[in-house]
């Protein structure tokens, strides 16, 4: 019974959508099949930021290099598929589109924080973002 289940894992490794087509909106954001899709592990600086535009460019390059497929993780605050993005099987990461230039941007969960993450001072509580 393993054996079955783990060759059915390494046959369908990303359990979402593949042969996606898809173009970038700027350095983290993509257009899939009229959807937008915002990677949950890549933070690039917005377009009207130090580096976004090349962000964006290196993110085009990157889908239209290849198969895309998508692994789905629910929807953030703005209506976007939170999603990993693979490129023929290979996750795009952050060091493939750049640095984050600065921005203490991170994905938490459901939401998308664009405030720095502050260690929770109680061990057991939730970290919250700083107050700006």
């Amino acid at each position: 019974m393993r054996i079955a289940l783990l060759t059915l894992a390494c046959l369908c490794p990303l359990g979402g959508i593949a042969g996606e087509r898809c173009i970038a909106i700027d350095g983290d954001t993509l257009v899939c099949n009229h959807q937008k899709v915002r990677l949950t592990n890549v933070y690039a600086a917005e377009l009207n930021e130090p580096g976004g535009a090349a962000a964006k460019r290196r993110l085009q390059a990157l889908i239209a290099s290849g198969e895309v497929a998508l692994r789905p993780f629910g929807q953030d605050r703005y209506g976007r598929t939170l999603a990993e993005v693979y490129v023929n099987g290979r996750r795009i990461e952050q060091a493939d589109i750049g640095p984050r230039a600065g921005r203490g941007a991170r994905w938490q969960g459901e939401r998308h924080q664009s405030a720095p993450i502050r260690k929770p001072r109680v061990p057991g509580t939730q970290a919250f973002p700083v107050p700006r």
